[in-house]
């Protein structure tokens, strides 16, 4: 399901809980309805990475997997070289190696918006009053763009670009823990303001780091313990990832349904790190969700 349907999907969800509110509530001549004790409830919502973590992708010098451990390796560089020779995206009289290959504008690496999607409970102490609890994924994915010198000369008449665009991409799955207390306000008899505020605690595990140049993938983790790659080499097990925490806020709207049912539309503020070498620092992110309730324990 791609961010558009899922919008759609959403609004839809929005106006059948407004109707069927409507509909439940002037056949009905019940008290209003508080939950009390338990709730359940699923998510899904559509995050808005910081892009300040996208950033350990863009495969520069500094970062932990880099472009040019691949594209000056000997195991890697002549296969990138001569795919460009054949492409005809480069000379070898210009550039007569893989050695001579040049980075002449660097990626800048963002996030696309995510899914989000989870469960957890929570629980009133008091009417209107308690704990809540939730466990989110998600999965990223971080794209950019790079150049190579195809060697050409800076030309009209030059049937050659002068740029070699380059993709690079990377991946990661996201867990998120909620843990704090809730607020409820009553607005109408099947209406109530809600507010979430607590302490968030996140993994995070980068799945893939690769670059496309000429067609072809290379992945570019860091599997050789910081080392260039070379015929004789052996790989290790890869594995990046870390743990991260901050506070979270949620304010969002409460439709009570009939059944002990409700439904929540929210928006979820973090002020979080998150656990990636070299970019863990504290940054903010956000998610607008619906979220569906039943207190029927």
């Amino acid at each position: 399901m791609n961010t558009k349907t899922f919008v759609a999907t959403l609004l839809t969800a929005l106006l059948g809980t407004v109707q069927h509110t409507a509909t439940a509530q002037s056949n009905s001549n019940n008290e209003p309805f508080d939950f009390v004790g338990l709730s359940v409830f699923i998510d899904a919502g559509i995050t808005v990475p910081n892009n300040h973590t996208a950033a350990f992708y863009n495969g520069r010098q500094g970062n932990q997997n880099t472009i040019e451990r691949i594209l000056y390796s000997e195991m890697y560089g002549y296969d990138i070289w001569r795919n460009l020779v054949d492409l005809e995206l480069i000379s070898p009289s210009a550039i007569p190696s893989y050695r001579e290959l040049e980075i002449v504008e660097p990626a800048s690496t963002q996030y696309s918006i995510a899914m989000q999607l989870g469960l957890g409970f929570r629980y009133d102490f008091v009417k209107r009053f308690g704990m809540i609890a939730r466990f989110d994924y998600l999965k990223l994915t971080a794209k950019g763009i790079f150049n190579l010198s195809s060697g050409a000369p800076s030309s009209i008449l030059s049937n050659r670009n002068q740029y070699i665009p380059c993709g690079i991409y990377g991946t990661e799955n996201r867990t998120y823990i909620d843990l704090g207390l809730f607020k409820s306000f009553a607005i109408s008899d099947n209406l109530r303001f809600v507010v979430d505020l607590g302490l968030n605690v996140n993994s995070t595990k980068v799945l893939t780091n690769s670059m496309e140049i000429g067609g072809k993938e290379y992945s570019i983790l860091d599997v050789w313990s910081g080392n260039s790659p070379n015929m004789g080499m052996q790989a290790y097990e890869y594995y990046q990832s870390g743990i991260g925490y901050g506070l979270f806020v949620s304010p969002n709207i409460e439709y009570i349904l009939p059944n002990a049912m409700g439904v929540d539309f929210g928006f979820s503020f973090y002020y979080t790190k998150i656990n990636i070498p070299g970019y863990n620092t504290f940054a903010p992110q956000y998610t607008v969700y619906i979220r569906f309730l039943t207190n029927k324990f």
